[in-house]
């Protein structure tokens, strides 16, 4: 069985010192998380690992030895790696080395446990596989669907796999929290991020949106509970928040701001992802408002539509007053065609906004930027780069992740749609025009009736 070790890029110019990480039995797994650099007090480690096991619940352990000869130039420093192995017991014991003056690694795994047991010195074929650490820490996976060609134990069982990498990293975020330049007993190289300010920032919003969502689900409770009130039941304002489009997307939106500002917080990367785009959502939806607002208010356009809309309704009462003079009938055909022409027209215009908003409401916004700016952020698998192949040393793999078709993002982060559609079908749209009944404009999914 070939031994699999998965080891960070960040950590390839460490100094020497200890691998640590989690050892996953059903996948013949490691992970390197971090390398301990000297000098350190093993006592001092354990209690870093068991702090960090404490708040990720991820079984972090000392998994082996790392040696850059590039930067050490004792050669007994290899000797004095080995027998770490004492002190942090772990089967399998890893010797990752970095040889001096060339490209190649070189890497062991043994058993020191059940070699003392057996009095034999076991040794396994390792594979060392290359992942980008930040990358891996921010994404997140979603399980590929089943091929036509394989079975679905095969498929899950190759997801878990993977499934199992990622939730290491992502569970061990509390290890990564602590900068290399910090003064700590223990110093660590792991992936670390950039810019102290931006994070002091994030940290004061972070504090600072607990009391804003509160006050803001307050707000909104009040006006959930003040849209419940009986008093909408009633006859005439029932009828009129029934016909008017502006209270169905008001009660639409106020759903989405409940959501949104919930202080509860979010239980899976799906929820959280829904929120993003819930709230990006009903920002470009204000921005859009506010946009034809200053627009209608710029060079006095609404002046105009109404002295462009006054004289056509003139020209009308002239003709309706001059034909009814003439002959009734023609008056009553012409009076219906034009009114008639006028109401399909706006309930067209009415239904194309309709499908615009629905557009905005639905479509996951937040999603489809992340896949265009950090595609690394929604994975759904990865792929290899063979780096070395030779005989006699360890396989050197590249692992990258595969980002997320646009098609699947779509599928996988859809937000539910009000479900604007035409009331009626074509024949009953004929049959009121024929008999001259009113038709009213687009209503919601749950209110269809013929």
């Amino acid at each position: 069985m070939v031994l699999k070790v998965f080891f960070p890029t960040c950590c390839a110019s460490a100094d020497s010192g200890l691998l640590v990480g989690r050892w996953v039995p059903g996948q013949s797994s490691a992970v390197i998380l971090a390398v301990v650099h000297f000098p350190f007090i093993p006592i001092q480690v354990k209690e870093l690992l068991a702090q960090v096991q404490e708040a990720s619940q991820v079984q972090v352990a000392v998994l082996g030895t790392w040696c850059h000869r590039q930067q050490e130039p004792q050669e007994s420093l290899g000797n004095f790696l080995e027998g770490l192995g004492a002190i942090f017991s772990h089967d399998p014991w890893l010797q990752l080395c970095r040889e001096r003056g060339t490209r190649f690694w070189s890497c062991q795994a043994t058993y020191p446990q059940m070699s003392n047991a057996l009095d034999t010195h076991t040794e396994e074929q390792v594979m060392l596989i290359f992942y980008d650490q930040r990358k891996l820490l921010l994404s997140w996976l979603h399980p590929p669907p089943v091929l036509p060609d394989c079975q679905m134990g095969d498929t899950a069982a190759s997801t878990g796999g993977l499934a199992d990498i990622f939730d290491t990293v992502a569970r061990s975020e509390v290890l990564f929290r602590s900068d290399q330049f910090d003064e700590r007993p223990v110093r660590l190289s792991h992936w670390q991020s950039e810019g102290v300010e931006a994070s002091i920032l994030v940290e004061l919003a972070k504090r600072a949106s607990g009391p804003v969502c509160l006050l803001l689900a307050s707000l909104l409770s009040l006006m959930s509970a003040a849209s419940a009130c009986r008093l909408w039941k009633l006859w005439p304002l029932s009828f009129i928040r029934s016909k008017l489009s502006t209270c169905e997307q008001l009660r639409h939106r106020l759903k989405h701001l409940s959501f949104i500002f919930s202080t509860e917080k979010a239980q899976s990367p799906m929820q959280l992802m829904r929120k993003a785009n819930m709230l990006a959502s009903v920002l470009l939806d204000v921005a859009l408002g506010l946009l034809l607002l200053s627009w209608l208010h710029s060079n006095n356009r609404i002046g105009q539509l109404a002295n462009a809309l006054v004289p056509v309704a003139d020209l009308f009462i002239g003709t309706l007053l001059f034909t009814i003079l003439v002959f009734l009938l023609p008056t009553t055909a012409l009076y219906y065609l034009v009114f008639t022409l006028l109401r399909l027209l706006v309930i067209t215009v009415q239904g194309l906004i309709h499908l615009l908003v629905d557009l905005i409401n639905s479509l996951p916004l937040y999603s489809l930027g992340l896949r265009l700016c950090r595609p690394y952020r929604l994975a759904a698998g990865v792929k290899f780069r063979v780096l070395e192949k030779e005989a006699g040393r360890p396989l050197r793999l590249l692992m990258q992740i595969n980002p997320l078709s646009y098609n699947h993002v779509m599928h996988a982060y859809r937000l539910p749609s009000c479900g604007c559609h035409p009331k009626h079908s074509w024949g009953t749209l004929c049959r009121k025009l024929f008999f001259g009944e009113l038709i009213y404009p687009w209503r919601q999914r749950e209110d269809k009736q013929d």
